[in-house]
């Protein structure tokens, strides 16, 4: 008897937590206006992978992150909720937007949800994008010091290689033994970002 006393108050709990995420979820605070950017730097292009993040991290402590990682599915139409979700899909479809810069966001304006709009940025600047990694692996390894100090040329060289392997990651061994190669290639990645660095500070001495 007390076992299902418990699963029952169990089960409660968690009905009343799932109402009041939805409820958090839902909420627009009186700040967050429709002319709010969610990033300081506008999309510009060349700055996705920073920009993304930026917007992941502000959407996600709006409670938000739901409508545009589908998390939090759209209500079916006519459902009493329905109403709040469009508002507040709307009104991040309006932040994002205006972190765009006004070149590329008249590309993006005829997106019907915040998810449709953010898969569209996504699919134009994210993993697909050839050019992209072309041009940071063409950077990476024509990389030098100049008048950086050790710990600048550092941190622009990890930044570079944080971008290309979001770009371009390398797979996951699911093969055991690794019969397959891919922690060779993991490891000759590794190498080649250790003599990116060292060459790079050549460069700088031989100048």
């Amino acid at each position: 008897m007390d076992e299902v006393n418990i699963s029952a108050a169990e089960a409660h709990r968690s009905a009343e937590a799932a109402i009041q995420y939805e409820k958090d979820v839902l909420f627009i605070h009186p700040s967050e206006h429709s002319n709010l950017a969610l990033t300081t730097s506008l999309l510009d292009g060349t700055n996705f992978l920073a920009w993304q993040r930026a917007v992941y991290v502000s959407l996600g402590t709006k409670m938000k992150l739901g409508f545009i990682d589908c998390s939090f599915p759209r209500p079916t139409i006519g459902s009493p909720n329905f109403e709040l979700w469009r508002r507040v899909d709307l009104m991040i479809i309006s932040w994002l937007w205006n972190s765009m810069s006004k070149d590329i966001v008249e590309s993006f304006m005829y997106c019907a949800t915040s998810r449709e709009l953010w898969l569209a940025i996504q699919a134009r600047y994210g993993r697909r994008n050839g050019p992209m990694v072309y041009r940071l692996q063409r950077e990476i390894s024509t990389i030098s010091q100049h008048d950086l100090s050790l710990t600048a040329y550092l941190t622009k060289v990890t930044k570079l290689w944080n971008e290309l392997h979001t770009l371009a990651p390398v797979p996951k061994c699911r093969c055991g033994g690794c019969t397959c190669g891919i922690n060779q290639a993991i490891d000759d990645r590794v190498l080649h970002s250790g003599h990116a660095v060292l060459n790079g500070i050549t460069r700088q001495l031989q100048q």
